[in-house]
């Protein structure tokens, strides 16, 4: 209301009804507040002309077609990256070859070498080389697009605001049976560089969720409890890291599969056995130690793992072998299982 008084007392003639048509400094300062990009501003310009009463609506309704006009023309300009750089367009073409080398090296990683080692050799240097253009889209993802997000939002709902305007003098309007949501996905979809500027920032919000993700599984693995030992953490960390290179979600640890992990460690240990099939009673499956530490969801898979207390060593072995490989680089867990016991290791992966 008081940007209205605002705009209003700046000419009292026109505001007090002595002239049917507004006075041009009126239209000209009102059709700026109707293409400004602080929302407040638009609204008070639409509600200042509606206090004009009916002589002034004809001038209103062109102003609204002039706003609609130069909404429209601001998204193709900021398509061509006019005034300045489309940051859209510099993120989707690196994701655009992100996305085709990770469905490459997919194949690959979930490919069973038979533990060749010059195959194994050749997957870390493909990971590598995905890792440097994830690097690129992840730097690309989190540039700064505030003033850019600005003047497209903007620009999107000045249309929304302004074709809503205009049903005032066209009962007949189809819009009229949209709502507000559906306006602007009709509005968006009809126009050809509007439907691809979103559909370039969504996908730049993807990568944004997916470095999210990422930050909440690494906090959350890292202040999970007491039970989270530093193997299990930085081992997490890796494979997390890895995970999403390739497009995967995290994986965060759980407690209860943990323990199930912890216990066939320490059995293989203190037992003098080395297998997915424990000898020890109610212990026999990964499946039946999972049940009976209490893990709730289902388990998927099992790696175990003997020789090194050391994280990266258990990794990298995994790695090296295919069938341990296909449990690390699945796409359906969501948590993670470990248990070290010496220089015996056991992973467990599942859903809850």
């Amino acid at each position: 209301m008081r940007l209205i008084l605002l705009l209003l007392c700046a000419f009292p003639l026109m505001a007090r009804g002595q002239s049917d048509a507004p006075p041009p400094d009126f239209v000209q300062r009102a059709g700026q507040w109707m293409i400004s990009l602080d929302a407040s501003k638009r609204q008070a310009a639409y509600r200042s002309w509606l206090q004009l009463g009916p002589g002034a609506m004809e001038a209103y309704e062109k102003a609204l077609r002039t706003s609609l006009k130069y909404h429209d023309q601001q998204i193709d300009k900021l398509a061509r990256g006019e005034g300045s750089s489309n940051p859209y367009e510099a993120h989707d073409a690196a994701f655009g070859e992100l996305e085709s080398e990770r469905k490459r090296v997919m194949e690959l990683i979930r490919t069973d070498w038979k533990k060749d080692g010059k195959q194994v050799a050749m997957l870390r240097e493909e990971m590598a080389a995905l890792g440097k253009l994830h690097a690129k889209v992840t730097k690309l993802g989190t540039a700064n697009t505030a003033s850019f997000d600005a003047a497209l939002d903007a620009a999107v709902q000045g249309m929304c605001e302004t074709t809503r305007e205009l049903e005032r003098f066209d009962p007949e309007a189809g819009s009229k049976s949209l709502d507000d949501e559906q306006l602007e996905s009709k509005l968006v979809a009809d126009h050809i560089h509007g439907s691809h500027l979103v559909t370039l920032r969504n996908r730049l919000r993807g990568t944004r969720d997916a470095i999210a993700r990422l930050e909440e599984a690494t906090k959350a693995n890292k202040e999970g409890g007491r039970w989270i030992d530093g193997g299990m953490r930085e081992f997490s960390v890796v494979l997390n890291r890895e995970r999403d290179i390739c497009g995967l979600g995290p994986l965060r640890l759980e407690e209860k599969l943990s323990d199930a992990c912890k216990g066939h460690s320490g059995d293989m240990a203190r037992l003098g056995f080395f297998a997915h099939e424990s000898p020890v009673p109610q212990k026999k499956s990964p499946w039946d130690r999972a049940k009976l530490a209490g893990f709730a969801g289902g388990a998927s898979g099992e790696n175990i793992f003997m020789g090194s207390t050391n994280f990266q060593a258990a990794y990298d072995g995994w790695f090296g072998s295919d069938g341990h490989r296909f449990i690390m680089f699945a796409d359906g867990p969501n948590v993670l299982g470990l248990g070290i016991s010496g220089v015996h290791w056991t992973l467990m992966t599942g859903r809850n």
